[in-house]
Parts: C-alpha cells; sequence; structure tokens
C-alpha cells in the first residue's frame, strides 16, 4: 500500500513541474509581446536623410502636391523589421486618405532614390507636405512610431 502511495505521490509531482514548465514559457511568451508593443514613441534621428524644411528631392512620378502629406519609406528585402512593418505600411494606405505612402525598397533600380535622399539605413521614413518640404526623418521600428511620425507632421502642416 506504502509503495502505491509513493508513485502517486511521484506522478503528482511530475505533472506539477510540468504545469508548472508550461506557465513559465506562456509567461516567457507573453513578456515578448508585452515588449513589442511597448516600443518608444516616435522615430530616431539617424543623422542621415534630407535635413528638415529644405526642399525633398524630386521622385519619378511622385507628386507632393497630390495629397496634404507624403511618406517616403525606404526599406530592405533583407531588413526583418521592415518585413514585420509592411503590412501596417499598407493598412496606414487605407486608413489615412489625404496622404500619399510610398515604398522603396533597396536594390540597384532604387539606389538612386536612396543617394538622393542620402539614406543608408532601413526602415527609414521622410514626410514631405505638399510644398515638397521635408518635414520630419528618421528610423521607425515600429508602427507606432510611424504614426506618430505621421501625427506630428501634420501637426506641423497645420
Amino acid at each position: 500500500m506504502s509503495g502505491s502511495v509513493w508513485i502517486v505521490s511521484y506522478v503528482m509531482l511530475w505533472v506539477a513541474v510540468a504545469v508548472l514548465g508550461f506557465s513559465v514559457v506562456v509567461l516567457l511568451r507573453q513578456v515578448g509581446v508585452l515588449h513589442a508593443r511597448v516600443r518608444p514613441s516616435g522615430v530616431h534621428p539617424a543623422g542621415e536623410g534630407p535635413a528638415r524644411g529644405v526642399a525633398a528631392p524630386p521622385l519619378p512620378g511622385i507628386d507632393y502636391a497630390a495629397k496634404s502629406l507624403t511618406v517616403v519609406s525606404f526599406t530592405s528585402s533583407t531588413c526583418a523589421v521592415c518585413a514585420e512593418l509592411a503590412p501596417g505600411i499598407q493598412a496606414m494606405q487605407r486608413q489615412y486618405s489625404d496622404i500619399a505612402l510610398h515604398t522603396f525598397e533597396f536594390n540597384d533600380q532604387n539606389a538612386p532614390v536612396f543617394n538622393s535622399f542620402a539614406v543608408r539605413s532601413t526602415p527609414y521614413f521622410v514626410t514631405v507636405d505638399q510644398t515638397g518640404v521635408v518635414q520630419l526623418t528618421g528610423v521607425a521600428n515600429s508602427l507606432e512610431q510611424l504614426e506618430v511620425m505621421v501625427d506630428e507632421s501634420r501637426r506641423i502642416n497645420v
């Protein structure tokens, strides 16, 4: 009789250890999700790109006067953050009807655009008003940072 009590207690102990181990894994995942959501707001000036308040370089096929604000996005196919931001950028295009979003992925064809804007890192964003003047520039690592950039540029424009 006492041998079966020991076996039952060991089984219960291992079940408890398995449940606690699973709980730790779930909590660690949740911490990762929270870390991804709670990022610094606003863009990070990277010391590159056009200066604020100067005329933006002309882009083929893009009319800055067409919308109240133009957001030029510079991405790379090897950038994990760029891939993470891509669906959000497309959703922003649908959400904000008064802004134009143009994305340039780094390749041989778009290298002159990267050079004309003096961009060396991705994901890099430049906002340009209707008159073709650069409002804000910087690296945004989350959709929230990009939205803050758009909102600040709109406030400057008013």
